[in-house]
C-alpha cells in the first residue's frame, strides 16, 4: 500500500502561505527589529511543524508495515484453508464457465476453475468473450461470416445456438468458428454435457453494459435446456448484473473475485441453496448456510 503524502504537502503549503503573508503584514506594521524577531518566531513555528510532521509521517509508515504483514498472513491463511473449506464438495458435478464481458479480468476464469476443480467438479467448458466487432456497422459482415441470415434476430439465434453447444458439450461448428474470427476464447474445451453454468458477468466501463443482449439471453436458453444458471460478478465491477441477474431467479454471488465469494458458490451449489450472497446492496448473506453439508457438527463439537 503506497503513502498519500497529499495531507502534507497541503499542510505544508499552508504553512508556507502563512508564513509568506505574515511577511508581508509585518513589513508593513512593524520595523525591522520586529520584522526580524517575527520571521525568527515563523521559522521556530515552522522547524515545528516539520517536526511533528516527521513524527506522523513515520508512526504511519510503521502502522501500514505491521498491515501489510498483518495483510500477507491473511492471504497465505486463505489460500492453505481454501482446499480444506471445500474439498469434495462438488464431486462429480460439470460445471461450465462463459466470461460474457470481455472487461473483466480474463484471470478470475483460471481462479474460479482450480476453485471448481478443488471442489471436486469437473470444468468441461470454459469461454470467454472477447471485444466484437460494432454490430451497427458490421452486423450484416459478421452475421453472414459466422453462417447466420442477417436480420433483427440473428445475434439473438447465435447466443442460442452457442449456449446450446456448451451446455451439450457437443461442438457444431460455431464455437470453433467465434474461436477462428477472435470473437472467444476457449479456455476448456472438452465434449461433456453440463449440469450448471456459471455466468461470469459485470463490467469495467460504461459502454460495455451487455446484461440484456448477451446474458439474459445465456441464461433463458440454459434453463430451457434444463441446467442450473449461477450469476456472478467481480467484486470492483464499475456496473453490476446482478440485479438482472437477481430478476432472471438465478443464484448470485456479487465478489466472486475473493476467497468469500468463492466459497460462497461452492457451498450454495453443494447445499442446492438459492440465494444471493456477497457485499453489496443487492446481497442477503455472506456466505450460505452450512446445513446439510456436514459441516455444522463437525464444527459445534470443537
Amino acid at each position: 500500500m503506497l503513502l498519500d503524502f497529499r495531507y502534507y504537502i497541503s499542510s505544508l503549503a499552508a504553512i508556507f502561505f502563512a508564513l509568506g503573508i505574515g511577511i508581508v503584514i509585518g513589513g508593513a506594521l512593524m520595523n525591522d527589529d520586529q520584522l526580524s524577531k517575527g520571521q525568527e518566531q515563523l521559522i521556530l513555528n515552522l522547524e515545528r511543524e516539520f517536526d511533528q510532521l516527521r513524527k506522523e509521517k513515520k508512526a504511519l509508515q510503521a502502522g501500514l508495515t505491521e498491515r501489510e504483514v498483518e495483510l500477507e498472513v491473511l492471504r497465505q491463511f486463505n489460500r492453505e484453508i481454501l482446499p480444506l473449506l471445500v474439498s469434495g464438495l462438488l464431486q462429480d458435478r460439470q460445471i461450465g464457465i462463459i466470461k460474457t464481458n470481455y472487461t473483466v479480468p480474463t484471470a478470475l476464469s483460471a481462479s474460479l476453475t482450480r476453485v471448481l476443480k478443488l471442489a471436486g467438479a469437473q470444468v468441461p467448458k470454459v469461454i470467454a468473450f472477447n471485444a466484437w466487432p460494432d454490430p451497427i456497422t458490421e452486423n450484416k459482415v459478421l452475421a453472414t461470416r459466422l453462417g447466420f441470415e442477417e436480420d433483427a434476430l440473428w445475434f439473438h439465434r447465435l447466443l442460442t445456438v452457442l449456449t446450446t453447444e456448451v451446455v451439450s458439450g457437443e461442438d457444431q461448428g460455431l464455437l470453433s468458428s467465434l474461436q477462428a474470427d477472435n470473437l472467444i476464447q476457449i479456455n476448456e474445451g472438452v465434449q461433456k454435457p453440463l449440469d450448471t453454468l456459471i455466468l461470469l458477468g459485470g463490467s469495467f466501463e460504461e459502454k460495455t453494459n451487455w446484461a440484456e443482449q448477451i446474458d439474459l439471453v445465456l441464461v433463458k436458453e440454459a434453463k430451457r435446456l434444463g441446467v442450473e444458471v449461477v450469476g456472478v460478478e467481480p467484486l470492483a465491477a464499475k456496473l453490476s448484473y446482478i440485479p438482472k441477474y437477481k430478476n432472471s431467479g438465478l443464484l448470485t454471488i456479487d465478489n466472486i473475485d475473493t476467497l468469500p465469494g468463492q466459497v460462497a458458490l461452492v457451498l450454495a451449489l453443494a447445499g442446492g441453496e438459492q440465494g444471493h450472497f456477497g457485499v453489496k446492496e443487492s446481497a442477503r448473506n455472506l456466505l450460505p448456510k452450512l446445513t446439510g453439508l456436514g459441516l455444522t457438527s463437525g464444527m459445534g463439537a470443537r
